[in-house]
């Protein structure tokens, strides 16, 4: 597959992926796509035939949303007519709301592809009620969760864009007893997870959410608001519990957890069925599209957005959590210093 000077660091820097070089086959989120419009169509004349997959990052089940993507999808093609563009759609509703206008979906969450030998349940205390993986960014309603929990919240993942920086500055604030992390490896992510009860989810919109299926694969329970974007389609319905978007329902769903915790085992089990259907439909596309069964092999994430795309890294994170089964350390905690 032949390259070009404006797509090359696209690919250097992960917003898209390689799947398939003949006859090529590339994937990239939607967002990604748009904003390299230009570089993509620009490789895709080098190469004709080229098969798109676009990834949704954030909720397209609107009209609004729906109907800007599938402008985006149809001036590409009124441009590079013989290549092709798929959409993975998070949800069955993307998909209705992207046929009326002509676009080409499969129902196969992003979600689905994460690696699932990168996370495990592991032993260990679970001396805090809830985890949340999220940006420290308005919209993911931190403020949902009662204050005087806060003692028993893990906060992972917690980085700030200086626009926001007010809003995470008030955050941890409030919330200042909690335990924050806002730095950890890929393969630390297991371990931090195994301390919690359970994993919360509480914006209103976004896209199918990685950190909602990652607390699955380790075993926890999940705590959900209703939201657009299609991550409750990952959910397996034994191990989610619903909350009205106020701190007294989200508080009552956190304690439900805290007193029934389930098998770590089941949990993960649960979502790996959820997954496999979604998976299959990917596989048969590539069939399609290539020519080729992926095997059951594909790279985590699809091979974007992630600094350990693979097979050598997922290998070696499945070794170290085999070790860390057999021999379990106390916990060691690095706290958010507050400047």
């Amino acid at each position: 597959m032949q390259t070009t000077n404006d797509t090359a660091p696209l690919f250097k820097t992960r917003r898209a992926a390689v799947l398939n070089a003949a006859p090529p086959a590339v994937v990239t989120f939607e967002k990604d796509f748009e904003t390299n419009s230009a570089a993509f169509a620009g490789l895709a004349k080098a190469n004709p035939g080229t098969a798109f997959l676009l990834q949704i990052g954030f909720e397209h089940e609107t009209p609004g949303p729906a109907a800007h993507l599938a402008d985006v999808v149809k001036r590409f093609l009124s441009e590079v007519p013989d290549a092709r563009i798929v959409v993975l759609c998070n949800s069955e509703k993307e998909c209705e709301a992207l046929a009326p206008h002509g676009v080409e979906t499969r129902f196969a969450s992003h979600n689905a592809f994460l690696d699932e030998r990168r996370y495990s349940p592991l032993p260990g205390g679970r001396g805090f009620d809830a985890a949340y993986i999220a940006r420290l960014t308005p919209f993911k309603r931190h403020g949902l969760i009662p204050e005087d929990m806060a003692e028993k919240m893990l906060f992972l993942g917690c980085s700030v864009r200086e626009a926001e920086r007010e809003y995470a500055n008030g955050i941890r604030k409030r919330y200042a007893k909690a335990l924050w992390v806002p730095r950890f490896g890929g393969l630390e992510i297991s371990r931090y997870l195994s301390m919690a009860n359970c994993g919360l989810a509480l914006s209103a919109s976004e896209g199918a959410c990685f950190g909602s299926s990652e607390y699955l694969l380790c075993g926890l329970p999940v705590v959900d608001t209703p939201a657009l974007g299609g991550r409750s389609r990952m959910y397996p319905g034994d191990f989610v519990k619903y909350a009205d978007p106020t701190q007294e329902s989200v508080g009552e769903a956190i304690e439900y957890w805290r007193d029934n915790v389930p098998d770590p085992r089941a949990v993960r089990e649960a979502w790996l069925a959820k997954a496999r259907p979604m998976r299959e439909t990917y596989r048969e596309l590539m069939k399609e599209l290539c020519g080729r069964d992926c095997g059951g092999k594909f790279p985590h994430k699809l091979g974007i957005r992630t600094p350990h795309p693979g097979a050598a890294f997922s290998i070696a994170a499945a070794a170290w959590l085999a070790v860390k089964r057999i021999f379990p350390r106390q916990n060691r905690y690095r706290k958010w210093k507050t400047t």
